[in-house]
């Protein structure tokens, strides 16, 4: 019990100083950019508002964190509430493949989906679900552009459907993938101003998933980099 109760003070502490770093940086990039507007630095009126712009931008980054963390605690501590119905994973990408269309668009991704079956019916909660695969669609745009496409395959198993999300950009390295699903975990840290990612949405991920009774791995190869999501079928 000792170790437990110290094993959980180590991660509370580890997650209050991830978060202090993670909520510092964009804020003290917008106390900076509005400091210089309010003292009048920027005489230049399109000077200003560029300032305004790239505080407005990084204030979005802070409340888009702010959210996954409130996310994340929820669904980590069982606060979550699933309301589970039969859903037909078939449509839920279709859907969300649509809502990705112009993102893709603008990536030049060519996106295509594969499955031998008409229906794939799972029991659980289609919010959730789309929160997962939004994520997991979102990251192929990401880091997938130098690859050009975007492959989905849905197969059917014995008990479960296998769902999986390949982009043929920017690789994982060996060392990395195992990290991939902890929070505030980022292959690389330089790029998360840049793609903004929070470093919540794959661990948001996994919760989900979990709580659905399925699974999510991911491999990164010269094959492309793929996350597998296996869910069971309803029953």
């Amino acid at each position: 019990m000792i170790a437990i109760q110290k094993e959980n003070e180590r991660s509370k502490n580890e997650l209050i100083t991830s978060i202090a770093h993670d909520l510092r940086t964009p804020l003290t990039s917008i106390i900076g950019y509005l400091d210089l507007v309010r003292l009048g630095k920027g005489t230049d009126e399109e000077m200003k508002k560029n300032y305004v712009n790239i505080a407005y931008h990084k204030a979005k980054r802070l409340q888009s964190l702010i959210e996954d963390l409130f996310a994340y605690t929820q669904y980590s501590f069982g606060k979550v509430t699933i309301r589970n119905c039969d859903l037909d994973m078939v449509k839920l990408l279709e859907q969300i493949a649509e809502e990705f269309y112009p993102i893709f668009k603008e990536s030049n991704l060519e996106y295509s989906f594969h499955t031998k079956v008409a229906k794939a019916v799972v029991c659980g909660d289609g919010d959730l679900l789309a929160r997962v695969f939004a994520n997991l669609y979102g990251n192929a745009a990401k880091y997938g552009k130098a690859g050009e496409k975007v492959e989905v395959y849905l197969e059917e198993k014995e008990d479960t459907y296998e769902i999986r999300i390949t982009n043929y950009g920017q690789l994982i390295p060996e060392d990395d993938i195992e990290h991939i699903f902890e929070r505030f975990y980022r292959v690389d840290s330089s790029r998360s101003g840049e793609t903004g990612g929070t470093g919540l949405g794959l661990a948001i991920a996994r919760n989900i998933v979990v709580m659905h009774g399925g699974s999510i791995t991911a491999t990164s190869n010269i094959g492309g980099t793929t996350f597998t999501v296996t869910l069971n079928k309803a029953i």
